[in-house]
């Protein structure tokens, strides 16, 4: 670690932040993989398009409050409403594991979507408060870094907890539920974490204060506004790791019993999205924050349409990998890049708008995958959603500014 990298970690709130995303993806990661088979085998539904109803139907829960929550945690601040949501997020693992048909995982995911939308955009507008702009990209680097960092580990736990319930006589049908049970404690830790190990760190605005919607700063930002736009686009036809995760296990043949082949699958996100995502941030911090942004749509789009002539299980393996340099190139940069635009006193409001806006986009985008899936079979949604993955690419590269001015 260089002398640099130690000084983002001394940094207000830095490290708690971070941390409580190690502990928490840790346990969101034990059942992440797991969840598309209970989902199809375990619960028994055939359907894709169901699938993508019930993401579908969570997503819109949480999206919606992004705004409202942005702008309470300007005014009243970001620590408390960062573990308010991380609780809920534990009490929905739970409620998850209890669910005995998919209609029974709708309020669950609901509270889980809900969790997020609490968390996110003050824990990123925290994060942004905490450190100077020439360490912003290695900030959400590092947070990115450390929830994939969990999110190795938890896989694996995940495998060994469940072969340790099937050696004791637990069903496997049961065994899949317990994952749920187990995934809820880590999360304890992040409350803890985020409850005694942060502080306020910008003086909190008088609510009388005159302020901008949200809707109002990204119509008025030359940049914020073809970004938002061209990213509502791309989150659209984003291939969800569940689609993934159910098309490497009907392509290679993967059965109920042989569940550690897909939680492997899974686990190669997260080995290539670790280091990526601190070091891109940390090239954004000094070149900008456009390039690694197109970058990872290019991957992601290049990789999707390659599950299309998927066959064995080193190419699965290879595009699993993939997506996870995509989602390190990507994902801490354009929060970086949001946070960046956003005003300070409002940049909880801005980052929960956009979020909002990007997000709805992505309410449908499952739903339609999995339509398209039914309807003209596994090569053909894999294919279209790459395509325009690329052109997305190129939309940023054209109506995106790199910078004001």
């Amino acid at each position: 670690m260089t002398e640099e990298d130690v000084k983002l970690t001394e940094m207000t709130n830095v490290l708690p932040i971070c941390l409580a995303a190690f502990f928490n993806d840790m346990g969101a990661d034990m059942l992440f993989a797991f969840y598309p088979i209970f989902f199809v085998q375990v619960l028994g539904v055939a359907q894709m398009k169901v699938l993508g109803l019930v993401d579908s139907l969570a997503l819109l829960t949480g999206f919606l409050i992004m705004p409202l929550v942005g702008r309470l945690a300007d005014i009243r601040g970001r620590r408390h409403l960062i573990w308010i949501g991380y609780l809920l997020l534990l009490i929905s693992r739970v409620t998850q594991g209890l669910a005995r048909v998919w209609q029974h995982l709708i309020p669950a995911k609901m509270l889980y979507q809900v969790g997020r939308g609490i968390r996110n955009p003050p824990r990123e507008a925290l994060l942004a408060d905490s450190v100077p702009p020439s360490y912003r990209g290695r900030a959400f680097g590092l947070l990115g870094s450390m929830d994939t960092f969990g999110a190795v580990i938890g896989p694996l736990l995940g495998i060994g907890l469940f072969q340790l319930f099937l050696n004791i006589g637990v069903h496997i049908d049961e065994a899949y539920r317990w994952i749920f049970f187990c995934a809820a404690a880590p999360t304890t830790i992040s409350i803890l974490l985020i409850f005694f190990g942060t502080r306020e760190v910008l003086e909190r605005p008088s609510e009388r204060r005159r302020r901008r919607l949200g809707f109002s700063i990204l119509l008025r930002d030359r940049i914020l506004l073809p970004l938002t736009l061209v990213t509502m686009f791309f989150t659209f036809w984003n291939v969800s790791e569940n689609f993934m995760l159910v098309c490497g296990a009907k392509v290679l043949g993967i059965p109920k019993e042989a569940f550690w082949a897909t939680v492997l699958l899974y686990w190669l996100i997260n080995v290539s999205f670790a280091p990526t995502a601190y070091f891109a941030g940390k090239f954004s911090d000094r070149f900008g924050r456009k390039t690694p942004v197109i970058l990872g749509m290019i991957v992601l789009g290049a990789l999707t349409m390659g599950f299309a002539y998927a066959s064995t299980y080193i190419i699965v393996g290879l595009l699993f990998l993939l997506h996870g340099v995509y989602q390190g190139l990507y994902r801490p940069n354009i929060q970086a890049w949001v946070a960046d635009l956003a005003p300070v006193e409002q940049r909880a409001e801005v980052i929960g708008t956009y979020k909002m806006l990007v997000g709805l986009s992505d309410i449908p985008g499952p739903f339609v995958f999995g339509l398209l899936w039914d309807l003209y079979g596994l090569k053909t949604p894999f294919i279209v959603g790459g395509l325009f993955c690329l052109l997305c690419a190129i939309m940023v590269s054209i109506t995106v500014p790199k910078r004001r001015g």
